[in-house]
């Protein structure tokens, strides 16, 4: 059944992606965890530097931190987008950081710092962390890197004093380690409600990122700013048509029919 939901769900994208085209002024936040890995979420090598080969040809690539300022000072028509990877998985810094440094992308690598050197347990396993030395060599290169917690809770669930300490947390270790301010957060699992939303604001935080999908425009909240999510299903074709106005229209059809059942 998931695998024929996501084949329908694919053909739809490319279906939409045949009238819309790639499209002018778009502005989005990709969504990996591992690359080269395993698991649902780990989106392997090649199929990897395939999809970075074609943002190096057909987008300015930033950081999250530095989309802001790139939405007023690039032009109107150029299309932006942003490499965010979640968790910390070692193979980021194996696989991916290669991967991208050979097409000169920077990223942003949100890190739940309580598994600092350790492994993260997924529905699929175990995974290796990057280490705290390899966090810093990130961030020498250029790299982004944002909060995502300590311990990787869903923080709707969770009493307020201890969200707030996850969130407080993570960002101190992260400026402890690196000497550097960390401006950029990502709700683990994209858990976020106007509490939780509050609470990142209070620490300071001017940009966090859900796992919702769509693109970032002028009205987007900095503070709940929506992403793409990739997959290790996602076929090239399926990733050229989630960079580009076809997600708008298929979130607007899954509203469509959410509103309207019998459509």
């Amino acid at each position: 059944m998931s695998l024929l939901r996501d084949l329908c769900r694919e053909g739809v994208y490319r279906m939409l992606y045949a009238y819309t085209g790639q499209g002018l002024g778009l502005r989005a936040a990709l969504l990996y965890h591992s690359v080269g890995g395993k698991g649902v979420h780990s989106v392997g090598a090649e199929a990897f530097e395939r999809q970075m080969e074609l943002l190096a040809m057909r987008f300015s690539v930033v950081r999250l931190r530095d989309l802001a300022k790139a939405m007023t000072t690039t032009p109107p028509d150029a299309n932006l987008v942003c490499v965010t990877f979640d968790d910390g998985y070692r193979d980021n810094y194996e696989v991916a950081v290669p991967v991208l440094e050979r097409f000169g992308i920077k990223a942003t690598f949100f890190i739940a710092t309580g598994f600092l050197g350790g492994t993260f347990r997924t529905r699929t396993g175990e995974g290796p962390m990057m280490t705290a030395d390899q966090i810093r060599k990130l961030a020498a290169a250029g790299h982004e890197i944002g909060a995502h917690t300590v311990t990787h809770p869903k923080l709707t669930k969770m009493p307020e004093a201890t969200v707030r300490e996850e969130i407080e947390r993570a960002k101190g270790d992260l400026e402890n380690l690196l000497g550097s301010p960390i401006s950029s957060f990502a709700y683990p699992n994209g858990a976020y409600d106007r509490g939780v939303r509050e609470l990142v604001r209070l620490a300071s935080f001017r940009q966090a990122a859900t796992v919702r999908e769509g693109l970032i425009d002028g009205e987007s909240d900095w503070l709940a700013l929506p992403r793409v999510w990739v997959s290790g299903k996602l076929s090239l074709k399926g990733f050229e048509a989630r960079l580009s106005p076809a997600t708008t229209w298929y979130r607007r059809l899954r509203q469509s029919k959410e509103l309207n059942p019998a459509y």
